[in-house]
């Protein structure tokens, strides 16, 4: 009898915790405007009068451009009316001046990988999604070539080649017309080795994350690794980057670096690299993902 009580007890309990985890969303709210007392009173009063909860609170003031940034990670119970918070909110838009953001946590961004023929970054962002690390919908990849075809079956993706032989504007209407389909909000260029143009990342703006096997500013373009062996510099890197109609110039994102010593060779540098470029593009994106990212002007905060 005691069996069959504990049974039962551990069943009744395993609901609850099902019901509350569907009765109780998760959502991001992200802030930003010019500095100002009382901010943080405000908006968490205004949380806390419809009924959420704050997990978690990362906020910034840049000194130097006098700007407040905000992101906050919170939990709504089954009181919470999304529409009558955005309302009351709209109150604090007015008297604080403030640009703002709330996102449903349970409704996943779908995100398009673009590559070309190098497969290490490709492989990297497949299996964190399969691991469920990276908390998005990847429901198709686009390549330039045939080669990685086969990466895309084995983790059952659709993927489409597109002719870059037609021409720049012929080639990206084939490709912005597979992005409508699948109805893309992000795009990751994972080594797609294509200079998009100017109206592809207006139209992607800020949407478009780029990785370069370079530490920017320096050694833009066609080889990084020749341009820093050449240099002799003592530290490689990657960087997670915004595109944008500047090659290699767009806001940043993420970057990491990897101290190489004088007698390493370029195709050392290469393989060495290729391990930050997989942790630079996987943590930019994940950051997007994560709603951590502001842009002001011509640069990124990202608050965590």
């Amino acid at each position: 009898m005691l069996f069959l009580w504990v049974c039962a007890f551990v069943e009744q309990y395993a609901c609850f915790v099902v019901k509350c985890s569907i009765m109780n969303s998760t959502y991001v709210l992200t802030i930003s405007c010019a500095d100002q007392s009382s901010i943080i009173a405000a908006v968490t009063g205004c949380l806390a009068q419809n009924g959420c909860n704050i997990l978690n609170l990362a906020q910034h003031t840049a000194t130097d451009i006098n700007m407040f940034f905000c992101r906050i990670k919170f939990e709504a119970t089954d009181s919470f009316d999304l529409e009558a918070f955005k309302k009351s909110f709209t109150k604090l838009e007015e008297q604080y001046k403030l640009t703002w953001n709330v996102f449903d946590m349970s409704k996943k961004k779908r995100v398009a990988i673009l590559v070309s023929k190098t497969s290490h970054c490709l492989y990297e962002l497949l299996l964190k999604y399969a691991d469920g690390e990276l908390d998005c919908e990847i429901p198709v990849i686009i390549s330039n070539h045939p080669d990685l075809a086969h990466v895309a079956t084995s983790f059952h993706i659709p993927f489409f080649q597109v002719d870059t032989k037609k021409g720049k504007a012929e080639y990206e209407a084939d490709l912005n017309e597979i992005l409508a389909q699948y109805n893309i909000e992000l795009v990751v260029l994972a080594r797609y080795m294509q200079v998009m143009s100017a109206d592809f990342c207006e139209k992607w703006n800020h949407r478009c994350i780029n990785i370069h096997h370079g530490f920017l500013p320096a050694f833009q373009g066609a080889k990084p690794y020749h341009q820093a062996w050449n240099k002799g510099v003592k530290i490689i890197g990657a960087t997670g980057h915004f595109a944008t109609q500047d090659l290699d110039q767009g806001p940043i994102i993420y970057q990491d670096v990897i101290r190489v010593n004088d007698t390493r060779s370029i195709d050392e540098f290469i393989r060495m690299g290729k391990d930050v470029e997989r942790r630079v593009l996987y943590e930019a994106v994940r950051r997007y993902l994560a709603h951590s990212i502001f842009v002001y002007q011509s640069r990124t905060f990202v608050i965590e």
